[in-house]
This record gives structure tokens, sequence and C-alpha cells, in this order.
């Protein structure tokens, strides 16, 4: 037996006898992982007066962006009365088309020891979240303060609500467990509300396989679907089934609107909207052609752990998914969705073709890259952008563990897959010595996850207005910038790793101060214009190297940026002019308007600095063989010096016609925020511009010399 008191602030857990039984450790001991993560989590912001349950939201609301279960999540506590009623939000999340508001509740008691949630207790709680949408419709916003995040929020939410938003969810995650089956939909202010309960049980069976995708499991008769067609591959010796199959239009809409992007591989693609040709083409078939349109479409791949069948009338059938996944044809059910929904076009003649196949779970990793990669579709995607096995991933986790830091006595820990730190402390912390050994070692703060780097290295890259957009859409520009710039298969090495853990320092340091100050509202965005600011006035010659070696940075910088950040924030909140500052923070417009500013330096110039001088000297100058530091060289000069290099190189002659061509292209990268990396092979020549610009005394800073 196991008694379960009341958490003090939340009567919301039961008195009932434990329900753990033998068969649950499995869940014991995740819950207790999941706690020390939360922990680790609210350490960073105690001394700011944050709550643990924030770091609750924090994690499990990331965790359910990364599975496509949310888009773009903000945390935000937010308690009040509305007529008789309570309002309680933890946070929302708002998909890109706006077309649904989710709102984020959370039952926390902060126990290792999950206690039981009764219906009743969920239903209020659930309740008390779809509230929300009552408050907003009534304005609430107006009696807020305007810099708060607490009005950004039911601000956006009624902005939704006059546009005509018609659909929300309230989606509850606890630390507790939950047994009942769900909740009812309901309407409050002329929205269709439905609700997703997210206990400690599902949360585990989501976040303990480190996948990035939650396994769903489909019933096509349970929604109301017809049983889908199929003939099934011949068998054979192989692991896996294959099945042709034909989907109704009808039945690839009603999936996406059950599940949405969670049927999508590994939940990560982005509607490119009906604006690129194909997604015409596809809106228009339906619309004029639609008994064309298996005819003109290459159709769909999808994945599945399991596939269910039955023989009906002499013909098999599909009945049932475990684990579907659509591989390649995402933009075509993403297309069908939207005619269907938005253009209210008839689907009743739509069939698409399908190929299915069961993968046996060992294969998944290995055969989902491979079948979205050779699959003749409509529009090409990339590998998952968020799977944890691309090579860069593979060679940061072996970098964080064969480098220490400075001094040999403590290293970084890479965590390219969800909970991999927690697994590793709980097998090298097998007692109480061990355990401290290992925490002095590896200290929670320099756990870093795949999605963190993302936001610390496109910070230091001037790209804020995109890492504000959300850790989903950050981390795919991030992915998508490597790739551009180095290719799918690079592997990082070592003066990368440091570089990039000198900038995840920096952003972090950048983030304490934030919090120090006491900004009520936008921190991330303060904190990641503020980082990226600090790489545009150095023109990204911050001495990265001294960061690295210190493992901090200095007091003067550390000062500059306090004072920085609050002239940062009145920028932000000026140029919005009235419009929802969240929102604003993710136009480049907005990053133009930061980077402008001409913000003083007073008192000691920090000593990360580095040098005003905007030439580079023969032993500053990187090797031809080391690509990232010829990038990082090129990227130091603005879109001035740049330009002055092509005009010195085009009326004296010492650089070749190619190479004024190079200098120029690297002119407009630099005029545009360096967005785009330049690619190894323009590094290379971009060094020996410099080279040639140097020999021949050309002063960058001066305009260039006619010598």
């Amino acid at each position: 037996m196991c008694a379960l008191g009341r958490p003090a602030g939340g009567a919301l857990l039961s008195h009932s006898a434990c329900i753990l039984m033998a068969e649950d450790r499995d869940l014991l001991q995740f819950a207790g992982e999941l706690q020390s993560e939360i922990a680790d989590r609210a350490l960073g912001d105690m001394e700011a007066g944050e709550f643990t349950e924030n770091a609750f939201v924090d994690v499990i609301s990331e965790h359910l962006a990364e599975i496509g279960m949310i888009e773009n999540p903000v945390t935000c506590f937010f308690p009040a009365k509305v007529g008789t009623g309570i309002v309680k939000v933890s946070g929302y999340a708002i998909p890109d088309d706006g077309e649904r508001i989710d709102i984020l509740v959370a039952i926390f008691s902060g126990t290792a020891t999950p206690a039981s949630i009764t219906t009743a207790d969920m239903t209020r709680i659930a309740g008390q979240g779809a509230r929300a949408l009552l408050a907003a419709s009534r304005n609430i916003h107006l009696e807020l303060e305007t810099a708060n995040d607490r009005f950004a929020m039911m601000q956006r939410i009624s902005e939704l609500l006059v546009a005509g938003t018609k659909q929300a969810r309230v989606i509850v995650i606890s630390d507790g467990l939950f047994a009942a089956r769900g909740l009812e939909p309901t309407n409050v202010a002329g929205v269709e509300v439905s609700f997703e309960i997210y206990d400690i049980r599902r949360l585990m069976r989501t976040m303990r396989t480190g996948q990035t995708r939650e396994v769903i499991d489909i019933d096509l008769a349970a929604l109301g679907m017809q049983p889908i067609p199929c003939v099934a591959m011949p068998a054979g010796t192989e692991p896996y089934e294959t099945y042709l199959a034909i989907f109704s239009g009808e039945t690839l809409y009603e999936l996406y609107e059950a599940y949405g992007p969670r049927i999508l591989e590994y939940n990560v693609r982005a509607f490119l909207q009906a604006t690129g040709k194909v997604n015409r083409g596809i809106r228009d078939t339906i619309r004029d052609q639609p008994g064309y349109f298996m005819a003109y479409n290459n159709g769909i791949s999808v994945t599945a752990d399991e596939v269910r069948t039955e023989r009906i009338g002499g013909v098999t059938v599909i009945t049932g998914f475990m684990g579907m996944q659509i591989v390649n044809g995402g933009q075509t059910t993403a297309s069908i969705h939207r005619a269907r929904k938005r253009d209210r076009l008839d689907l009743s003649r739509v069939h698409v073709p399908a190929k299915v196949t069961r993968l046996p779970p060992e294969s998944v990793e290995e055969m989902v890259p491979q079948i979205s990669r050779y699959a003749n579709t409509q529009n090409v995607i990339q590998e998952a952008d968020f799977s944890s096995n691309e090579p860069f991933h593979i060679a940061m986790e072996r970098l964080s563990k064969d480098i220490w830091a400075p001094g040999e006595r403590t290293r970084w820990f890479y965590e390219r897959s969800r909970g991999q730190y927690q697994t590793a402390m709980s097998i090298d912390g097998s007692t109480e010595a061990r355990l401290r050994a290992f925490r002095e070692r590896t200290p929670p703060a320099n756990r870093i996850s795949k999605t963190d780097l993302a936001r610390f290295l496109n910070s230091w890259s001037r790209l804020p207005h995109i890492v504000s957009g959300g850790v989903q859409k950050n981390f795919i520009a991030f992915m998508r910038r490597i790739r551009d710039a180095r290719g799918n298969k690079w592997e990082p090495e070592e003066a990368f790793y440091r570089d990039a853990i000198a900038q995840a320092i920096l952003f972090l340091a950048a983030q304490r101060v934030v919090r120090r100050e006491g900004f009520p509202a936008y921190r991330i965005n303060i904190t990641t214009y503020l980082v990226s600011y600090l790489s545009h006035r150095t023109g990204g010659r911050l001495r990265l190297d001294l960061i690295w070696q210190r493992q901090s940075i200095g007091d003067d910088l550390q000062a500059l940026m306090r004072v920085w950040s609050h002239a940062i924030d009145r920028q932000i909140q000026a140029s919005a002019a009235g419009k929802n500052v969240t929102e604003w923070a993710k136009k480049e417009a907005c990053w133009i308007g930061v980077r402008q500013l001409d913000l003083p330096i007073e008192g000691v110039l920090p000593e990360e600095w580095g040098s005003d001088d905007t030439t580079l000297s023969p032993e500053e100058m990187p090797s031809t063989g080391d690509d990232h530091a010829s990038s990082a060289a090129c990227m130091r000069l603005s879109a001035e010096q740049w330009f002055a290099l092509h005009l010195w190189g085009t009326r004296t002659g010492n650089l070749a016609k190619w190479q004024t061509g190079i200098a120029h292209t690297l002119s407009s990268y630099a005029g545009r925020g360096w967005e785009r990396a330049p690619t190894a092979k323009q590094a290379k020549h971009g060094v020996r511009i410099l080279e040639i610009a140097a020999e021949h005394g050309f002063e960058s800073g001066a305009g260039g010399s006619d010598e």
C-alpha cells in the first residue's frame, strides 16, 4: 500500500489508495526521472521567483511540440475570475494558420509517486482552461498590464476569436494518473472545444522511447470511417509487409482532422499552403476534375508499427493502424484537408493511391528515411528534421563525451534523444556516491538538447526572429542551414564544438541577465535578440575562445548586457506599434529595427569584445582546410566591407572577376544578416580574397585603397 497525501496548494489529487502495482515499476521510475528533470530545469529560475510547475509545463510543452501535438507553445500561468467562474491557464499554443487555439492546463503535484485524479477534478480543471475562451471573448486583456505575458496571451486568443476561429483544444498535462477514457467536447463562447489528457502514463509512453512521434492507435470503425481496400504483397522472407491501398479523400481528411501533423513523419512537416505550384495543382484538381485526382497524383507512402486487416466479401481491407505515419505525401494530405475544410470542396470523387508498409520496431529508424528518400513524391521532403540519428547529432554527442571543459573536471552533455541524460545518470549513479560524482562531472546545467543547440546557434547567427518562432520552426531552420552550408553528411569537428558550447554559455548567461532584471514578459525574445545584437555589434568577433576557456562570461560583458537588454525590450515593444508583441518578434522587420540601434558601450570594453581592427592578420587567417574557421572569418565582415572589397578588386584588378563576384555574393549574404552561411567553397575563396587584400594593404574599414 502507498498512502498519498494531498500536495500543498493542490486539492486535485485524491486520497485514494495508490494504484501503482508491481507492473507499474517502470512508471514509478519514469515519474522519478521526470521530477528530477523538472527540478533541474527549475533551478535556473528560482532566483527570479519562478515556479516548479512552470518548469513542468516547459518540459512537457516542448515535448508535445516535438511530437507534433502542438505548435509554438508558450508557458504562461494565468489564474483569473470571470463572472462566477474560475479561469486557470498554464500556457497556450497557436498553429501558424490560426485555425485552432490550444490551451494548456497543468495538474501538478511535484511528487515522485503519482496519485490518481478523479473525473470530477479533471472535469473541473479542464473546464477552467476552457473558460479562458470566455474571458478572451470579453477582452479581459484590456484589464491586464500590457508589458506582461498574460496580456500577450489573452490578446492573441481574443484576436483569433474576432477573426473567426471556431476550434479549440484544452490539453491537460499532469504528473498524476487519470483512469477515465476522456472528456466529452463542449462549446464555449461559440467555439467547439475538445479535450486531450496527457497524464503520467501517457507521457511515459510518448517520452521514454526517445522517439519524436507519438504511437497512435487508429480504429477506422470507431472513427466512423469505412475500411480501406488493399492488396497484400506476396509473402516472403523480408521482415516487413506491404499493402497497396486506395484511400478515399474523405478518409485522409478525417485522419488529418483527428490527428493533424502527428500522422506526418516525425511530425515536423510545415504545410506549404496553397501557394506552391504543386499544392495549387492539388486544389485545382479537386475543384475542377476530382474524378481524375487518382490518375494525376503520385500517391502517398505510409508506414505503421501494425496494420490490422480483415477479409470482407472476399476482399482484404485495412481496419486500423498502430503507429501510422505518412512519410511521403504530407503535402497531398494537408492540401486535401485544406480543400475540404477551408475551400469547402467536395471530396466524394477523390481517391489517393497508397503504399502501406508495416515495419518491425528495430527497422523503423533505418527504413523510414530510406522510404521517404526514394519514394517519388510531388514535393521533395528531407529526412525527418527531428531525427536524432543524423551524422551531425551523432558527432555532437561523441564530441561531448570526448572533450572536457578546461580544467578537465566537468564536461557538457549533448542529449540528442530525450531522456539520455536521465538514463546515463541512472546507469552511472548506481550509488549515492556515484550519483554525486556523475552530477559533479556532468552538471544538469551542462545538459544541452538538440533543440537547445539550435536556439543558441541561431541566436548567434543573428536569426532572433526565427528563434522567436518556436522550438519546431527554429530547429527545422537550423538543420536546413546546416545542410545547405555543409551537406547532409557533415560531421562537426572539435573547433565547431567548442565554439558551439561558447555560444551556449553566452546565451545562458544572457538568459540569466534577463531573468534577474525582472522583465515581466517576452523574456525569450529579449534573450535571443540580445545575443543576436551582440553578434551583430561585434561582427561575429566576440572571443568565443575566451568564453570556452573560462566557461563563463566576464562581469563587464554581463553589465553591458544588463543595460542593453532594457533598450532592446523597449525597441521590440515600440516597433510592434500596437501589434501583438509575441507575433511581432517573429518578423524579420523586428530584427531589422533592433540591429539598427546604436547602443552605447559605457565603462570598460569587455575583454571578450576582441579587436576593433576589421582586417585579419596573417596569424589570424584560418587554414584553408578548416571550413568552419573559414566561414567564421568571412562572416566577421559586414555587407559594406565585402562590397568595398568587391569595388576595390574591380577597380585595381587585384582580384579576378570571379573573385569580385564572390565578394559581391558575400556582401549580399551579410546584408541579410548571414541567414545563409557561405558554402565551404565560398568560404575558402573568401579567405583567399582577404589574404590578397591584406597583401596589398587594403583596409576594409576605410573603404579600400586605390594604391
